[in-house]
């Protein structure tokens, strides 16, 4: 099911289904459907366009970066949670490269934002979270390696090390901690996602989103009629998170 569900999220971005537009576009063509072919390349070609436009990008990822607020002072929070909890993110070590080079920049962020909090937090012990995927090792040792050279202490660091996705990093966390509080760091995207599975989970978790790609709208520039990677990617981390919420609410965990 884990490889099922990556393989369904990866086909299902906006540059896949116009590889898939432009293949049928290609056969019809070949079939002499001429005119069929050109409305579905045309659809292919305005798919990516669409999704590399920043009005559409950041219009589709901010719903999902502020629907929880930033947590600016976790010393606020009653009751006191007794952990902060990391959610996984891809880790690739390499022997010339230092650990925070190894993890990807979103889940570098996550750990920061973890790290910041839990020194608010004199008595709680961080959590990370993270499975094996694509045969590397677990991003929670990563993040675990991460935190000590970062100066947090062996003994507060507790490492959850087999959860693969994030249905199961909550689940593992919930088994761990009981109806202890945690405060739970993820990319602010993710965020709504991963709360879904706490309450399935009955964990007590408070929301503290990190790593926000957008800000509050502001006034309309020509620049934001000009396609950018970074735009679709924006279109491409929402479009996940959509499906992935889909997943959650028709039964597939």
């Amino acid at each position: 099911m884990f490889a099922l569900k990556k393989l369904l999220g990866a086909l299902l971005m906006p540059l896949p289904i116009a590889m898939l537009l432009l293949m049928a576009g290609t056969l019809a063509w070949l079939l002499r459907r001429r005119r069929g072919a050109c409305l579905v390349w045309i659809a292919a070609v305005a798919l990516v366009f669409a999704a590399s436009l920043r009005p559409i990008g950041n219009g589709l990822l901010r719903p999902l970066e502020y629907r929880y607020p930033a947590v600016l002072n976790a010393a606020s929070i009653v009751p006191a949670p007794d952990y902060v909890a990391v959610l996984g993110g891809a880790f690739a070590p390499n022997d010339g490269l230092p650990v925070t080079a190894a993890l990807e920049a979103d889940a570098v962020v996550r750990l920061v934002e973890a790290i910041r909090l839990m020194r608010q937090l004199p008595r709680a012990r961080l959590l990370v979270s993270g499975g094996s995927v694509n045969g590397n090792p677990p991003s929670a040792r990563g993040y675990a390696s991460a935190a000590l050279a970062l100066g947090v202490p062996a003994d507060l660091i507790v490492v959850l090390d087999s959860a693969r996705d994030t249905g199961a990093e909550i689940r593992e966390i919930r088994s761990l901690i009981g109806a202890s509080p945690v405060l739970l760091v993820t990319s602010a995207a993710h965020m709504p996602r991963a709360m879904a599975y706490c309450t399935l989970a009955q964990l007590h978790a408070v929301a503290a989103p990190a790593g926000n790609r957008t800000r509050p709208p502001g006034s309309w520039t020509v620049s934001a009629l000009v396609p950018s990677g970074s735009s679709l990617h924006n279109s491409e981390l929402a479009l996940h998170e959509y499906l992935g919420m889909l997943a959650l609410r028709i039964g597939i965990t």
